[in-house]
């Protein structure tokens, strides 16, 4: 039924996931991470001590709501189905790439997120934010910000979603039996509870889940890996070696390889797409760069520990094939899913139930609804906020209401739509949003680097004269930076200068 319509969309994520991807990815990585100093290594202590702000007010939640809410979008299906797919198209040296790609793209999510909160405003009582809003606010952008905002409104509500509700779907399927289109319609009527709240009811419930999934998640991870730690030296030799094309055992080149690992390690943290930017502009920080930190150590949190958690559960136990004709020994079942040309999922499910036994595919499954579901949630507030963008002003106060109503129940619909077809299909299309999106976005974070690494230079300032960072626009502003806001947040530091 849809055969054309995944043709189309794999035709078009040829050229948008090609070559021209990893330098822009790759290379701004790099970029980032060199004019930065090497922050995310530098700061590393501090990077993760500002997830535990919990300073909130009427207009914005905490720093670490707001960094619950982007590990809710972050640690999902990438994380799980996501490597699992990456070392069946790339081979074990995907997951090196995979990492070194995390690495880099934490300088990206950093430069971003600072942005998302320098250039934030006050829409509606609430801090709205992104990347439309710094396209028109920090580089005049206006109508390139629209259309920016109309992408990633696109992209987050209807494409980006399709991984995530399939791989639920198939996860309780694969488990217990589940019919696909039960749980797509249990996770629809789910979502629309959920949304009706508002970015509060959002954030509230992503404090609560993500903090518990990921620590069951890596204890389960931690256990398999201590069962074959004497496996592990050799694990490690194959994943280096496989990432450079010289393991022939496992077929497929370097350019594989380094292609699945940036893909997904991108699709996973999401860096440079401007998923992480509305949830970093509604935080209440002091300074820009306290949440483009905690940011940035989500991106570790996500691509390096919980996708290095992954695959290691699946390479240690054999339980992976490759797309080259490799078939694991771990299971009974490779040879089958072989044949059948089955991957994701099912690969960490027959993985754990190495050491979990029988109930593995359903811990797993569980585990996957939690990780996807806040997927889900996280996806529709970044719409919610690009619909916010192009509908700003008083006069369209009404309007905004209509588009917010109309998103909280379209984007079930969808949901239980994507939760009914096929695997290929449902990747092509959140890879085709997340590539459109990450294009279209990155010309906006390049544009306005010189604006990152000046804040980043104020907060070093303040940081090294022992000073708890705060953003004083009255020193350092550009045009765009609502400075009356700003004066605000940090009125009684700034009088105090006086």
């Amino acid at each position: 039924m849809f055969d054309w319509f995944n043709d189309l969309v794999a035709a078009l994520n040829g050229p948008i996931w090609g070559v021209g991807m990893l330098v822009l990815i790759v290379g701004s990585g790099l970029y980032f991470t060199v004019r930065l100093g090497f922050f995310q290594f530098v700061h590393f202590k501090d990077m993760w001590s500002r997830i535990l702000d919990k300073n909130a007010s009427d207009s914005g939640i905490s720093s670490f709501a707001s960094f619950c809410t982007t590990m809710a979008m972050r640690i999902g299906t990438g994380n799980v189905a996501g490597v699992a797919v990456a070392i069946f198209m790339g081979g074990p040296g995907a997951l090196f790439w995979m990492i070194l790609a995390g690495m880099t793209n934490s300088a990206v999510c950093f430069s971003e997120c600072t942005l998302g909160s320098l250039y934030k405003t006050k829409i509606d009582g609430e801090y709205r934010g992104g990347g439309a809003y710094c396209a028109q606010r920090g580089l005049n952008w206006k109508a390139y910000g629209a259309f920016l905002a109309v992408i990633l409104m696109i992209g987050t509500a209807c494409f980006m979603p399709a991984a995530a509700t399939f791989t639920i779907c198939d996860g309780f399927k694969n488990a217990i039996g589940v019919p696909m289109w039960v749980s797509a319609l249990i996770i629809a009527v789910v979502m629309l509870i959920v949304v009706f709240g508002g970015v509060k009811r959002i954030s509230s419930v992503a404090s609560m889940v993500v903090p518990f999934m990921t620590v069951i998640y890596l204890i389960a991870a931690v256990v398999i890996i201590i069962l074959n730690i004497t496996e592990v030296p050799a694990l490690i030799k194959n994943v280096v070696t496989s990432a450079f094309g010289a393991n022939a055992i496992f077929g497929g080149s370097i350019g594989i390889a380094i292609q699945q690992g940036v893909k997904r390690g991108t699709f996973s943290s999401a860096s440079g797409m401007g998923e992480a930017s509305p949830t970093a502009a509604a935080a209440e920080t002091s300074h820009p760069v306290k949440q483009g930190m905690a940011n940035a150590a989500g991106v570790w949190l996500d691509t390096v520990i919980v996708c290095t958690a992954s695959g290691l559960m699946i390479l240690l136990t054999d339980c992976f094939n490759t797309q080259f004709g490799y078939v694991g020994s771990g299971s009974s079942q490779m040879a089958a899913l072989a044949a059948e040309g089955t991957n994701g999922v099912i690969f960490v499910q027959l993985a754990v139930q190495q050491v979990l036994g029988a109930i593995a595919p359903l811990f797993i499954a569980i585990m996957l609804a939690l990780f996807s579901f806040t997927c889900l949630i996280s996806y529709y507030y970044e719409a919610e906020s690009a619909a916010m963008f192009l509908f700003q002003g008083e006069k369209k106060a009404k309007i905004r209401k209509i588009v917010t109503r109309t998103m909280q129940f379209g984007m079930p619909v969808l949901i239980f739509i994507w939760g009914n077809v096929e695997s290929g299909l449902a990747w092509n299309l959140s890879d085709l949003a997340l590539g459109s999106c990450t294009w279209i976005n990155m010309l906006v974070v390049l544009a306005l680097s010189p604006k990152v690494f000046a804040m980043y230079k104020d907060y070093e300032r303040q940081m090294k004269a022992k000073i708890d960072p705060y953003y004083n626009p009255n020193k350092l502003s550009w045009k765009g930076v609502d400075v009356e806001m700003w004066n605000e947040i940090n009125k009684s530091r700034i009088e105090a200068e006086k």
